[in-house]
């Protein structure tokens, strides 16, 4: 009779023990908890939205416009500053998605094309989203601002180009044949290359901004991929032609609109792109050499008058010219960098190949040369992963106004 009982019991808790290996194997999960905020498989919590969402967000869309979610920013970023000082930085969000092709107005507001409604926005100071005008541009390609922020030239995937004034609501249809398009510093005219099907007939034009009167200034024939259309800000320069010398260097020739002869210059590296200071006494520009593992490198050279062509010389940041904005003044420069160490070799031939990297901000002081690293971006969802384009100072220059590549998202760096 004890031996029953004991067959029965040694049963009975072997059968437990059968059932507690069953849950073990096939249903318990095997995921390690975290509590939201844990690097799990090396990806960054939150980067995309998907991690401790506000709640009230069923859209996809980031609450509160402004981005002053203050509780966010004090459980989140604790260590982080408000202000730039050359550790990690608090950024606020302004726009929270579909942003392309954001400028900053004299008046400080922000001015963008909204991808998802084909519609342009202004984003006053107040935190007012207001639609620039009721017309509709669906699906555009590039946006093209004029230095008054009042006009846009906007392509399209069929290759159409429409010139559109938000002051007069005037629209004008441009040349199907015109690329890369370069507005005068008064804004009422314009600068482009005439890519005709037939190379005799490609020419570097201007006309007025809606396409009306063109005029040659020079032929392009088979070497309209070495001219970039950039219309300085001293009115003196309209473009500029980089005919390849070496492998290892390029020449870049200033183009006047009147036929002036400039002096040229000589780069350190191929792949020149390059952006005017608001004055046009210096162009800023990127290359990429062996030296640098064939990855963009910036430089700076003199670009008016007797001395234009002058002073070319590195300032040591391996980042693309269109990731820098220059303070009003032109004395100084500010640049988003991807983190050291990011960059992949052969990013300067191969830009696809850095899309999406987390970028630092870095200032540059013009006059003496040094580089100051100013602020590590971080979201008050604790996002780190922004690549910066777009860049733009307030008039004040209190603040620094940036694009996420990735998401759309429209954010503001305290500088001072």
């Amino acid at each position: 009779m004890n031996r029953r009982v004991l067959l029965i019991i040694a049963f009975s808790l072997g059968i437990l023990v059968l059932g507690f290996l069953l849950y073990i194997s096939f249903f318990r999960s095997t995921t390690p908890k975290t509590n939201g905020n844990e690097n799990v498989n090396g990806v960054l919590p939150d980067i995309n939205g998907n991690v401790n969402r506000p709640t009230g967000n069923t859209n996809g869309v980031l609450p509160n416009v402004n981005g002053r979610n203050t509780n966010a920013t004090a459980n989140v970023n604790a260590g982080s500053s408000t202000v730039a000082n050359g550790g990690e930085t608090t950024v606020q969000t302004l726009v929270s998605q579909n942003a392309f092709q954001t400028v900053v107005d004299s008046q400080g507001n922000l001015r963008y094309y909204d991808k998802a409604t084909g519609l342009f926005y202004k984003l006053d100071a107040n935190g007012n989203l207001v639609p620039l005008s009721s017309v509709k541009f669906p699906d555009a390609e590039s946006v093209t601002w004029s230095p008054s922020k009042n006009q846009v030239i906007v392509s399209f995937p069929d290759d159409s180009k429409i010139f559109y004034d938000f002051e007069s609501k005037k629209q004008a249809t441009l040349p199907k044949e015109g690329e890369n398009f370069s507005f005068s510093p008064s804004s009422g005219q314009i600068a482009f290359k005439f890519n005709a099907a037939n190379p005799d007939d490609r020419f570097l034009v201007i006309s007025n901004s809606d396409g009306t009167s063109i005029k040659p200034v020079e032929s392009l024939g088979e070497n309209g991929d070495k001219v970039q259309v950039s219309w300085s800000p001293n009115d003196q320069v309209v473009a500029t032609f980089t005919p390849g010398l070496n492998a290892t260097s390029q020449e870049v020739i200033f183009v006047g609109k009147n036929g002036e002869n400039f002096k040229s210059t000589i780069t350190n590296g191929r792949g020149f792109e390059g952006q005017w200071s608001p004055s046009g006494q210096y162009m800023v520009y990127s290359t990429y050499s062996a030296d640098s593992n064939f990855n963009p490198v910036l430089h700076i050279v003199n670009g008016q008058g007797e001395t234009i062509g002058d002073d070319n010389r590195s300032l040591d940041l391996q980042t693309w010219s269109d990731k820098c904005t220059f303070a009003k003044s032109g004395s100084s420069l500010y640049c988003a960098v991807p983190a050291a160490g990011q960059l992949k070799a052969g990013s300067g031939i191969y830009r696809d190949q850095a899309a999406n990297l987390a970028d630092t901000f870095y200032r540059v002081d013009l006059q003496s040369g040094s580089v100051q690293k100013l602020a590590i971006p971080v979201g008050t969802d604790g996002s780190r992963q922004f690549s910066a384009l777009n860049l733009g100072l307030s008039p004040d220059e209190q603040k620094l106004y940036f694009t996420d590549a990735s998401t759309g998202r429209v954010l503001s760096l305290n500088v001072k």
